[in-house]
């Protein structure tokens, strides 16, 4: 039930986002904030609410009632050992690297950076060229994967670091924060933007 409290939330989040990009494709989607703005600037709601849902997926704290890690006894890890334990936390990590890698996606603009364009850097100011550096295809290929891997660690940290400051919540303070908070908001967030559109 914990589960279900944030997960539902999830969905609507994402379809405000769908609304504007115009399409569920992440390709589309990474295009379109590269043409545009980034999707944290055009839907901060929408971030906001995928990345506190993401963050309850992990199962880490704030959000680890079933675990309970910081705990003498890790919840019912408790009767698994060595290398069965290993791979749960392998599991928790990976979980977050791509749903890290999902929100760069959605709302960081994926591999794309300012100024960087299919033939290099441009940086300019209306029809003033400040800058202009022509790049090989590869040469942008690379800048590009390098951007995408650099923001996908900096928001993995961003997550860790959350896990380290914010204290458990009780449960039925995940479970209002998931039923009360991010459905209501992530629903509302849905109209605002149908209405807008």
């Amino acid at each position: 039930s914990q589960m279900v409290s944030y997960e539902v939330a999830m969905g609507p989040s994402l379809v405000g986002a769908f609304m504007v990009y115009g399409s569920p494709r992440l390709n589309d989607m990474v295009r379109w904030q590269n043409e545009n703005s980034w999707g944290i600037f055009v839907q901060p709601v929408a971030f906001f609410l995928f990345f506190a849902a993401a963050i309850a997926e992990h199962k880490r704290i704030p959000f680890d009632a079933p675990e309970g890690e910081s705990e003498l006894v890790a919840g019912y890890f408790l009767e698994y050992s060595s290398m069965k334990f290993v791979m749960f936390m392998t599991g928790e990590y990976i979980e977050m690297a791509i749903s890290s890698a999902d929100s760069v996606t959605l709302f960081l603009g994926g591999w794309s950076l300012p100024f960087l364009h299919r033939d290099g850097i441009t940086v300019s100011i209306g029809d003033a060229v400040l800058l202009k550096v022509a790049l090989s295809h590869f040469a942008v290929t690379v800048l590009q994967a390098l951007a995408f891997f650099g923001k996908v660690t900096a928001f993995t940290f961003w997550s860790i670091f959350i896990r380290w400051t914010v204290p458990r919540f009780r449960y039925d303070q995940i479970m209002a924060f998931g039923w009360r908070f991010l459905l209501p908001a992530s629903i509302a967030n849905l109209v605002a933007t149908g209405l807008l559109i």
